[in-house]
């Protein structure tokens, strides 16, 4: 009987088991895009990368009731460039098309866990805070991605625990991050972010140990008042871009250690609308850990600070209108670059036009920049951009795009040094 009663109970459960996975199904939603980048360097002196890519997003969602929500993305990255450097890299097909694949996204959301007003978010996801067009000082909480220059504001997502509180007009967020996460580099262009003077260097590059003193957290309370969003945040952990920590110069080729800084940042942000006229902006207070570097040259041991401990303010303004006509203009004033530290921060102007025309099936972009590293001698401390792109979107969930990233200025200058980058583009994007 008991053998019978098991049968019974297997052919049940398989006979509900269908309606089960139906169900399923029917509260699955899948999403994501398809990118597809051509991209030409324009400069007789092109930089040697490889990181010309277009990408693949495969996004899956499900809730299986008002409690739960699970959501998770896998990117891929396909490259243009073959990587053949040698006959027998010929019989490699990851050679001749180098793909990458990653998971992007990946959590479960819990919605009124414990109380009503508490919900939490457990796994790898993109946090994003500040109120600036893709400039943000205070987003902190995400390792940066610099593999495509053209779009060097994008963010990875991270492992994290974020909890919600709501209460009244108030919204406190608490974050916890277990894992360090350090910054992504173009491949074959880091020079481009952190400068060329370690390239004749062996570098060899320490990460923070993976201890619980070493995770990091996060908190940001946000509310509303009269118009105007607002909201204080704190984070403690590392920055994710290196420092030079020490440098020996006796051997050939010398040795360089780089290691990634502690720092706890303060930050504020708002954003209203008055009269049409968007306005925002964000700044962050950063204080940081002192790092003394010892240096080894020619015999002779010395010591340099490598990073002081005096805190260093980065801010971002902007604002953006809709002129009649259907003009549209977007400006923003970054004081402090995402790679700058200490008294060394520049201030960078960014202003982009844009107008539709054909029943708004095209769109004409004029995007350009402004950087000032010394403004008691800008004619010798500048560099600028010229960001000109037509956009068709005569189609739903479609764009194609063709552009240019123009570059340039004083070698000192990071948009200067980037002079060798200028691309020309052909961009289709099909989301789904």
């Amino acid at each position: 009987m008991g053998k019978m009663k098991f049968i019974l109970i297997v052919l049940f459960a398989l006979l509900l088991s269908p309606l089960h996975f139906y169900k399923i199904y029917a509260q699955t939603k899948i999403g994501g895009f398809l990118q597809l980048d051509k991209r030409f360097y324009i400069s007789k002196n092109a930089l040697p990368m490889e990181d010309f890519y277009n990408r693949f997003r495969f996004e899956t969602s499900v809730s299986p009731n008002s409690k739960l929500y699970l959501f998770s993305s896998v990117d891929f990255r396909f490259y243009d460039l073959a990587r053949a450097n040698k006959l027998n890299d010929l019989e490699n097909i990851n050679q001749l098309f180098p793909t990458n694949v990653s998971l992007w996204e990946a959590y479960v959301s819990l919605y009124g866990f414990l109380f009503d007003d508490l919900d939490l978010k457990i796994g790898k996801q993109r946090i994003s805070w500040g109120t600036a067009d893709k400039l943000n000082q205070t987003d902190n909480l995400n390792s940066k991605d610099f593999s495509d220059l053209n779009n060097f504001a994008e963010k990875i997502p991270s492992w994290a625990v974020k909890a919600s509180y709501y209460l009244s007009d108030y919204n406190l967020t608490v974050v916890w991050l277990p894992n360090f996460e350090p910054v992504l580099l173009p491949r074959n262009g880091t020079s481009l972010f952190l400068g060329d003077a370690l390239t004749s260097f062996k570098d060899s590059l320490i990460l923070p140990a993976n201890r619980l003193s070493n995770s990091m957290f996060a908190f940001k309370i946000s509310s509303n008042f009269a118009g105007w969003d607002y909201s204080f945040s704190y984070f403690n952990g590392y920055d994710d871009i290196p420092i030079l920590t020490s440098l020996y110069y006796n051997s050939n080729p010398g040795k360089a250690e780089l290691s990634f800084p502690k720092i706890q940042v303060i930050g504020a942000d708002f954003s209203t609308e008055i009269s049409g006229i968007g306005f925002w902006g964000e700044g962050a207070l950063t204080i940081p850990n002192k790092i003394i570097a010892p240096i080894l040259a020619n015999g002779v041991y010395y010591q340099k600070v490598a990073l002081d401990d005096k805190p260093y303010f980065k801010f971002t303004l902007g604002s953006d209108y809709t002129f009649p006509g259907g003009y549209y203009l977007n400006a923003q004033w970054m004081h402090g670059f995402f790679t700058e530290r200490g008294n060394t921060l520049n201030d960078y102007f960014f202003v982009r036009l844009e107008k539709t025309l054909f029943n708004e099936q095209l769109k004409i972009a004029f995007g350009s920049a402004l950087e000032v590293d010394k403004w008691g001698n800008v004619s010798e401390n500048y560099g600028y951009g010229f960001f000109p792109e037509l956009t068709y979107q005569g189609i739903d969930n479609l764009e194609m795009s063709i552009g240019t990233f123009l570059v340039g200025g004083k070698p000192a200058s990071l948009l200067g040094s980037w002079k060798n980058a200028k691309q020309a583009y052909l961009r289709v994007k099909v989301s789904f």
